[in-house]
């Protein structure tokens, strides 16, 4: 099955959402996979299938681009343009500058967490960031799964609008996840990692119901004067990040989406 959820998975979730309900079965209950050095197996099946960029249009009214693998895993992310024609621009930077790992540049978070930025060679400028990972190795690891993607993707287009939805897939490095989409075509929330398909569907149901809760979100610093957010179960478990953004106010922005997005289009 594609990352997209058809019918059936979504009736899956809501059977997953009532036998946690009837069973009393809380957050610390939803199995997550933290990452170790041994973990990062690079799923070879994502590799074979050409990844593609997507242009959207941010609620702060800028063109943004993300880079999606072939399982659907988004791995890189913009940062803002004014229009779409300098998006495209941007893109045509990025597959030049994006090739080669030894040109992307580490960086930590607030919290502990890594990820990596891509650089223009000809002005220095950051074109685009990775997700996070949990450990300076796995994020070292993933450049060169990500590199890999840049250089076989040549498919661009326009993300798809009005279909709010979460996407389970298997990840890069051959975990689960899932993320959430947003009604503009922007990926806004990425899970932690899982060990199988039927526990990243269990934790669909915990962002789900944690993610229409503003408390629940906290904004940290990331590098470079950049910002993202985290998503906590009531038990304290971190259970899904944000991309980075520009600026402390588009990230609060961001989770006032994200908490209306849950409580609404997304909603069980």
């Amino acid at each position: 099955m594609g990352p997209g959820m058809n019918s059936f998975t979504k009736t899956l979730v809501a059977a997953f959402a009532l036998s946690l309900t009837a069973c009393g079965v809380d957050d610390a209950a939803l199995e997550t996979s933290p990452e170790t050095d041994a973990d990062y197996q690079v799923n070879d099946e994502a590799l074979s299938t050409k990844g593609k960029f997507e242009t959207f249009t941010g609620k702060d009214g800028k063109t943004y681009f993300h880079l999606l693998a072939g399982n659907g895993e988004k791995v890189l992310q913009s940062q803002g343009y004014a229009t779409q024609a300098s998006a495209l621009s941007g893109i045509e930077s990025l597959k030049a500058n994006g090739t080669d790992a030894s040109k992307f540049s580490l960086r930590e978070a607030s919290d502990g967490s890594w990820y990596f930025v891509v650089i223009s060679a000809a002005n220095g400028e950051i074109l685009a960031a990775s997700e996070m990972y949990v450990s300076q190795s796995n994020a070292t690891r993933a450049m060169a799964t990500v590199a890999t993607v840049v250089k076989q993707t040549v498919a661009q287009g326009v993300a798809v609008t009005g279909n709010a939805k979460f996407e389970v897939f298997k990840g890069l490095d051959s975990k689960y996840y899932f993320h959430a989409r947003a009604l503009n075509g922007e990926i806004v929330l990425q899970s932690q990692a899982y060990t199988t398909r039927t526990s990243a569907l269990n934790g669909v149901v915990s962002v789900n119901t944690n993610g229409a809760i503003a408390s629940r979100y906290t904004v940290l610093p990331a590098a470079d004067g950049q910002y993202y957010f985290v998503l906590k179960a009531a038990n304290g478990a971190t259970i899904a990040r944000s991309e980075t953004y520009s600026t402390k106010s588009n990230a609060t922005r961001a989770v006032a989406g994200c908490v209306e997005l849950l409580s609404s289009q997304l909603a069980r």
